[in-house]
């Protein structure tokens, strides 16, 4: 029961993230419109807010991935999700900081980065909870379905969008604040509602509790291998009055990012694990929050009249209303998500990451080649030059589709569960939110550099550069992923040696111990199991 409880509670937390970081992909063409005329008037500000959130994402990974080794998981979780509700609902109040109206991305800039410490966080923390609540043979599954809300999150962004605007109105046009924005306003808002649904539950820790044995022996409530003989056959010689001692099994000092990272041992599993990341996040969320300037692009109407007041782009069919585009980009995805869930533990990580890069590359590859074909250069800075047909705009947005696709059947599921299955349970945590934090370094990156490349170097050129980031990811993975699937992760085998007493849930049936040395136990390993037999 906790077991499952837990890949609730991580797939809950795993919504919000996903909803916190992509929301702004809709939200800053509508107060783009609103305050500047445009999104096009306040570009600079616009990469900002939207890139703020990730670098405060960088900063929670490391932050609570050591916190989550320090504290144990639940409470870490617990701390992340609060700072997100406290950031999405500081976001939903933004006003201007100063007379000029594009400061308002200024004040948004300032509480995405408080709300990207908070959701990333959960990165670490969900990933090595869904691992280490599972049992081996569907420790892979269990992962992808928490990783695949992600998915979900990415489709509800866009319909909740729309449904806020056909109830309460887009902005108008150049409105410079005389309207309040309820609808973008309610958008990231509702990104504090899964954290708030989750604030009276938590996770039960199946491993990497905190500190030492001994201090969560207590009451007789465990009972180890190494020390069953001390708890079990008093000792004629102790007083009555003293409680038995409890052998200190390992350290109780925990392992920092800056000490595991001299590890040797773990530099070229950082490589697959923190590289591969790195790279794919490039493409990833340069094309994710920067879907607003390809869909422009692909569906780009010259005007009747120039000098008309731009309309904002969320009204009518496909080619014209951005939630319908975006919505349809995230359901030609989201079966990635669970073909992954279906094959992880069949094809293995390392199979489903280099055949997801491989199609990348490919899709990235031929996209660029259609945008040169349709408008006869490389450089394409102007959308109005790009001139595909009907046929060819389907095509292009179908294309599209595809590089989400075989990113979630992919990279995007595997590098958020390879660093919870690869490293030993006193640094897991902490060096998943490392891994994590790399990927997204290379996010914060591929955001702040898409818009500038497709408008200098143009579409084709943009789309070439991801698919060479796509190979290079694709290079890594071959030469430095181990594929886990079937094989325990570490500490699992000491879990076995543990046993909890009747907690009051029903939950902890005690199990037989047999003898075996303290010494082989880890002060984390060993109380690995407390609650969740």
């Amino acid at each position: 029961m906790s077991a499952r409880r837990n890949l609730i509670i991580s797939a809950v937390s795993n919504l919000s993230t996903a909803y916190n970081l992509v929301v702004i992909n809709v939200v800053h063409v509508i107060i783009g419109y609103q305050y500047c005329g445009g999104p096009s008037n306040c570009s600079a500000e616009i990469a900002s807010a939207s890139t703020s959130c990730l670098a405060g994402a960088i900063v929670g990974q490391l932050a609570f991935g050591y916190i989550g080794d320090c504290l144990g998981r639940p409470r870490a979780l617990q701390l992340t999700m609060a700072m997100s509700i406290l950031g999405a609902l500081a976001s939903a109040f933004a006003v201007p900081v100063s007379s000029d109206p594009a400061s308002i991305f200024v004040f948004l800039t300032i509480t995405r980065f408080f709300l990207g410490v908070g959701v990333g966080g959960v990165y670490p923390l969900s990933a090595t909870i869904a691992s280490e609540s599972s049992e081996t043979n569907a420790r892979g599954r269990n992962a992808s379905l928490v990783f695949s809300m992600q998915g979900v999150a990415n489709l509800l962004v866009p319909l909740v969008a729309w449904a806020l605007l056909q109830t309460c109105g887009v902005p108008q046009t150049d409105s410079r604040g005389d309207e309040s924005g309820l609808s973008w306003r309610l958008a990231l808002g509702l990104g504090a509602l899964p954290g708030i649904l989750l604030l009276p539950f938590k996770t039960s820790s199946r491993a990497a509790e905190p500190t030492s044995v001994a201090a969560d022996c207590l009451d007789g409530q465990l009972v180890l291998n190494g020390c069953a003989t001390a708890a079990a056959e008093p000792n004629p010689a102790m007083s009555m009055s003293e409680p038995p001692e409890v052998p200190m099994l390992g350290t109780t000092t925990p392992t920092t990012l800056l000490q595991a990272l001299r590890m040797r041992t773990y530099w070229g599993k950082l490589m697959g694990t923190a590289g591969g990341w790195f790279l794919f996040d490039i493409t990833f969320y340069g094309n994710s929050l920067f879907q607003p300037t390809v869909l422009h692009e692909v569906f780009f109407v010259a005007e009747a009249n120039a000098s008309a007041v731009p309309e904002p782009p969320f009204s009518g069919g496909l080619a014209d209303n951005l939630c319908v585009q975006m919505a349809l980009i995230a359901l030609i995805g989201l079966p990635g998500y669970y073909l992954s869930v279906c094959a992880m533990d069949r094809l293995g990580r390392r199979f489903i990451q280099l055949q997801g890069f491989f199609f990348m590359a490919v899709v990235f590859a031929l996209l660029g080649a259609l945008c040169v074909a349709w408008c006869g250069g490389w450089c394409v800075a102007d959308p109005s030059d790009l001139r595909p047909s009907e046929a060819g705009r389907a095509l292009m947005l179908l294309l599209y589709g595809l590089t989400f696709f075989f990113s979630n059947f992919g990279p995007n599921s595997t590098t958020f569960m390879l660093p919870a299955e690869t490293f030993p349970p006193n640094i897991r945590s902490t060096l998943s939110g490392f891994s994590a934090a790399c990927g997204k370094l290379g996010a914060t990156i591929g955001s702040a550099a898409f818009k500038p490349l497709s408008e200098h170097a143009g579409l084709p050129a943009t789309m070439m550069c991801c698919a060479a980031v796509s190979l290079l990811g694709l290079g890594l993975t071959y030469c430095f992923v181990e594929d886990k699937r079937g094989a325990r992760m570490e500490g699992e085998e000491d879990r076995s040696s543990v046993f909890c007493a009747h907690e009051g849930e029903g939950e902890g049936e005690a199990h037989q111990p047999q003898q075996q040395p303290a010494a082989q136990y880890g002060a984390r390993g060993a109380v690995a199991g407390v609650g969740l037999h």
